[in-house]
This record gives structure tokens, C-alpha cells and sequence, in this order.
């Protein structure tokens, strides 16, 4: 899942300051939920008690209690698919009780046990391999997640999975210092894996998706603990050998540069399969934005992918 963030498609925004204008309103409104459900929570340490404040929450209706692995295997996939010991530990619990809700904020790192929900036993009780002891990550029931996921906020460049790697979440979204994920522990096979297939330049990474998708952030791996600062530019399209599967090389850069006014598009008229489209709003071109972009041809007058004028290019990495 692509996680929190505005999809560029929504049509709210003719150029990416605008998107980036809605994003950072988007931000302010998940700010202000928090502010509200914080206020009461933080109200005793700012009036000199000792305690941390989190989000306060309703009286709960249930427990949580340690199980033995023969009921639920905590193991994680390691190297070359083989389930190994990862330091989990089996939870099983009722009613709206979670293990990791007792988080603390201690000078503005979170802390707290990091939880993979797994299914449903029979008992009725909600399963979860949770970290043994608090990390730096908390569990935030105020992030806005698609169904089947819930959020984490977290402090520093490691990816949650690094911390458990029972979950698998989206591309983490930073806020005043800390970075959002939204993450699950019965994740959907990824349509898009890493993939030596596509005979890419050694300086692009390959990726092999099926149907219409196309490579994401989160699609670089888990073990990448930056993958949340790399934005996959990627080229047209190449058909794999299994017409249902499309090769894609890209170009891991990091954030759009600010004032940046091009992005990828994948449908430029006439530009090749294995080359890179983009549709420019404003006076840069692709190589003033992502200096290993080539673009021999003058860009032409065209629509983006949302739709709106734009001026397209075709290019080339070097």
C-alpha cells in the first residue's frame, strides 16, 4: 500500500508545490487530531509531573496475555526464506486490548512494544508477535491507515521492520521529526519484487510487477533502513517474457527536489520502452531536476498523467 500520503492522481493539484501545499495541509490536520487527543494526556508533565503523555484512550474492555509459540509461531523470514527466531514474543488478546497501547513520549522520542497482528484463534482472542522490550516506535491509532493496518510513529531512519520484522509497512511520511507508517502483520504479496530479469544498467535497480503496477518505495526492501527517503523513478515498460509481468529499471532517487516542477509519466507519446517520460509544469526539464536524466528531444506540449497541460520529455539515464 502506498501508505499515508495524497496520491498525485487525486486531481487536487495542477502543479507539485500545489501537491505539496495539500500535503503539508493533510499534515497539519493529522497534527491537530493528535494536539487534541494529546491535550489531556500532557496536561500533568507540563504542570511539572514526571509522566510522558500519549494519546489518551477509552477504558478498555479486555487483556492480553502471553501464549507459548506452539500456539503462535513468532518466527520471521530471514535470508533465503527460512523462518528463524527474531526476538518476538506471542501475544493473544480480548476485546480492544493491545499489547503495545502502553506507549510513553519521553523529549519527543516515542517509546514503546512494536506488534504484529496475526489473525484471529479460535477462542476468538486477536494474535500478535510483539518486540520483547520497547523500541523506538509507538503504536498512534490516530494515523489515518487503509483497512488491515495501523499506525506507528517512530523516531529515527530505521524502518519498523528492522525493529519487527513480523510487519510489513508502506513508505514512512515525516512530521516534526518523526516519520509515520501505517503497518500490517498479514501483509498482501507485493505485485512488484526486485528482479535481475530486465538486464538494467548497473546503476538502476530492476524491478518485475504484474498487471498495471509499478515499483514504490517500499517495494525497495525492508532491510534498506533508508528505504523511506528513495522515490522510485522508473522507465516505460518493458513486457517480461510472461505477458502478464512487466520489466521496469529505476532510478532510486531521493525526495523530489524543492521547486522541483517534473515528474515521471509513463505515458509519453512515442517514448520507448526501457527510456524515462516525464511531464514538466514549469520552466525546469527533467535534467534540471534529476541530473542522470538525458534528454536529447525538446519537450513537447502534452497532458501529465492527471491530466493537465504540461510540457513532456523522454529520456535517458546516464
Amino acid at each position: 500500500m502506498a501508505g499515508c500520503t495524497i496520491p498525485a492522481a487525486a486531481g487536487l493539484g495542477l502543479t507539485i508545490e500545489r501537491h505539496r501545499e495539500l500535503e503539508r495541509m493533510m499534515a497539519w490536520k493529522r497534527t491537530t487530531k493528535r494536539a487534541v487527543r494529546w491535550a489531556l494526556a500532557c496536561a500533568v508533565p507540563l504542570l511539572g509531573g514526571t509522566g510522558a503523555c500519549f494519546p489518551e484512550r477509552d477504558e478498555l474492555d479486555g487483556s492480553c496475555e502471553i501464549i507459548p509459540n506452539t500456539v503462535l509461531d513468532c518466527r520471521a523470514t530471514g535470508y533465503g526464506d527460512e523462518l528463524q527466531r527474531a526476538g518476538l514474543v506471542a501475544y493473544a488478546c480480548t476485546g480492544s486490548a493491545r499489547p503495545d497501547l502502553d506507549a510513553t513520549m519521553s523529549e519527543g522520542v516515542p517509546s514503546g512494544l512494536m506488534c504484529a497482528d496475526k489473525g484471529t484463534l479460535d477462542t476468538g482472542e486477536e494474535t500478535y508477535c510483539c518486540t520483547e522490550e520497547p523500541v523506538s516506535c509507538a503504536y498512534d491509532p490516530t494515523q489515518e491507515c487503509e483497512v488491515g493496518s495501523v499506525g506507528y510513529e517512530c523516531w529515527g531512519n530505521n524502518r519498523p521492520e528492522s525493529l519487527n520484522p513480523a510487519l510489513t509497512c508502506g513508505n514512512g511520511t515525516s512530521e516534526r521529526g518523526l516519520y509515520h507508517y501505517c503497518c500490517t502483520g498479514r501483509p498482501e504479496p507485493s505485485p512488484c519484487v526486485e528482479s535481475t530479469t530486465g538486464r538494467c544498467d548497473t546503476q538502476l535497480i530492476g524491478f518485475l510487477c504484474s498487471g498495471e503496477q509499478r515499483p514504490r518505495g517500499e517495494d525497495y526492501g525492508p532491510n534498506r533502513s533508508r528505504a523511506d527517503y528513495y522515490y522510485p523513478i522508473c522507465s516505460i515498460g518493458t513486457v517480461a517474457p510472461n505477458p502478464e509481468f512487466t520489466n521496469y529499471c529505476c532510478y532510486m532517487t531521493l525526495r523530489i527536489p524543492v521547486g522541483a516542477t517534473c515528474v515521471q509519466h509513463r505515458s509519453v507519446p512515442g517514448c520507448e520502452p526501457g527510456r524515462f517520460g516525464f511531464a514538466c509544469y514549469g520552466p525546469d526539464t527533467p535534467e534540471d531536476d534529476f541530473p542522470p536524466m538525458d534528454c536529447p528531444d525538446p519537450g513537447f506540449p502534452g497532458k501529465s498523467a492527471e491530466g493537465y497541460d504540461a510540457k513532456l520529455y523522454c529520456c535517458d539515464f546516464t
